[in-house]
């Protein structure tokens, strides 16, 4: 039985062939808003230079932009043989919010440069019994207005999984040096790679990895403000202060994935402050980086008082010579976990934990490389592996009585095991802009079983929110064989 979620066929087929005719006329690829090395594929930034000085034109277009990496504005008249501008970091008002790099629209005026461009991915998972779920999970409008060299706008906003409007992210950015610059908005929090790195063509798997989703709940994103730079051209950091989590809300197969605001929920709710540090270049393709979270998860609520989270992630990345690897490890914290079961009633396999963790490393290689000819397309083979526990180990202080656990089942307040998958598949990318995808993702463990509603203890204040079903389903950790197709320009 085939199962569909989202049918919007015309939607996908326009975007894809505009995706596709924008993309058509690009002269390069782009670099990355934390560049990786000049050939990483991820959207929307500044253009690189052109190997070759274009013939002169009276119209403008993105092969004429100078080696600066910064978006230079067109001085109000003309003067006489003007010389480029010393091109600060490519990353100095980028770093901060961008998902990922893309060539796109450019408009530049007195006014300043406007960027428009577009996001959006589809995807189809089929089990072992031949069931399908499809899933058309983003088809987002882009857009970034910069009036000066040190001040930026960004948005994206759009459909979600078919159904349902969502803000990526809306940002102000001033950034009078590389050295330092300030933002505020809806901010993509600056944990792990794929929280920011976000665009399908960034990424190897047809789907986000389970780490990136059940243990950094991806695409995480929330009010807050904060400060980024980068120093000696090879230290990138970024400090945050957002609005917290919400606890009532969170789950025990993605514990803090329903806690998120996701930019939109005003009033009473606790604080958290977010960082980053990333070393790059060293050597040229080669970034690696350390997050850390920290904050409130009483989501303003008197009997939460006491609760928080603290999330710890290091990766390293590294794209060049055809190669594309990554590696990532994250680890979840949540202080005084067992006052959330107790306002939920939670009990058993469905009480919140106070730990998880996960772990995953994909290996990619371009094949086309092997023929020694100068394409832009890629064709890469890929494998990984990942190991996956969003509930590792829970509070000694949690209420199970033992007559709740049947026989044959864990122990009441025992932590689940821990799960392990493999992964190989192909990514085609006939333009940077673009990519094809199949991945068959094994479990190496047996999968969960579906989701019920949690067991409760009756009286309990609150009510536990249910899953996101796409989410849920991914929990699970079936195996599947999967197709997606994506763009970003």
């Amino acid at each position: 039985m085939w199962r569909s979620r989202s049918r919007v066929g015309i939607g996908i087929l326009v975007c894809v062939s505009f995706a596709a005719g924008r993309a058509g006329a690009e002269q390069g690829k782009l670099p990355v808003p934390w560049p990786t090395s000049p050939d990483e594929v991820i959207p929307y930034g500044q253009a690189p230079a052109p190997k070759k000085p274009p013939a002169p034109s009276s119209s403008p277009s993105s092969s004429s932009i100078t080696p600066a990496p910064a978006p230079l504005i067109p001085p109000a008249a003309p003067v006489p043989a003007p010389s480029p501008a010393p091109a600060p970091a490519s990353t100095s008002t980028s770093t901060s919010t961008s998902t990922s790099t893309s060539r796109n629209t450019t408009v530049k005026t007195a006014g300043g440069e406007t960027r428009i461009g577009a996001l959006g991915e589809g995807l189809v998972f089929i089990d072992g019994d031949h069931n399908a779920d499809w899933d058309l999970r983003r088809l987002f409008l882009r857009l970034e207005h910069a009036p000066t060299r040190w001040l930026r706008f960004r948005g994206e906003a759009g459909l979600a999984n078919g159904d349902s409007f969502a803000v990526q992210q809306a940002v102000i950015e001033l950034s009078p040096t590389p050295a330092f610059g300030v933002h505020a908005g809806i901010i993509l929090l600056p944990v792990g790679i794929i929280n920011r790195l976000n665009a399908p063509t960034t990424f190897l798997t047809v789907d986000r990895p389970l780490t990136d989703q059940l243990i950094i709940p991806t695409i995480w994103r929330e009010l807050g403000a904060g400060i980024f730079g980068e120093i000696g051209g090879g230290l990138r950091y970024e400090l945050d202060v957002v609005r917290g989590l919400d606890g009532a809300d969170f789950s025990a197969q993605a514990p803090l994935a329903g806690g998120r605001a996701n930019g939109l929920a005003l009033g009473s709710g606790g604080a958290a402050f977010v960082g980053r540090l990333e070393l790059f270049g060293l050597p040229e393709g080669f970034v690696m980086g350390g997050s850390g979270y920290y904050g409130s998860a009483s989501g303003g609520q008197p009997m939460l008082a006491g609760v928080n989270v603290g999330l710890v992630e290091g990766d390293a990345r590294f794209r060049g010579g055809g190669f594309d690897l990554r590696v990532e490890y994250a680890q979840m914290f949540i202080f005084d976990s067992y006052l959330i079961n107790d306002y939920l009633g939670l009990l058993g396999q469905d009480a919140i934990p106070k730990m998880g963790g996960g772990f995953y490393a994909n290996a990619g290689y371009d094949v086309l490389r092997l023929g020694g000819g100068d394409t832009r397309q890629e064709l890469l083979f890929f494998g990984g592996y990942e190991h996956v526990n969003p509930r590792s180990a829970m509070s000694s202080y949690n209420y199970n009585p033992p007559t709740i656990t049947p026989p044959g089942e864990l122990p009441p307040n025992a932590p689940s095991p821990w799960r392990s998958f493999v992964h190989a598949g192909i990514d085609y990318r006939p333009l940077p802009s673009l990519v094809f995808k199949v991945d068959l993702q094994i479990a190496l463990d047996p999968p969960l079983p579906p989701a019920t509603a949690p067991v409760t203890t009756p009286g309990a204040p609150g009510t536990p929110r249910p899953l996101d079903p796409q989410l849920a389903a991914a929990a699970r950790g079936k195996s599947f064989l999967g197709f997606a197709f994506g763009f970003a320009f």
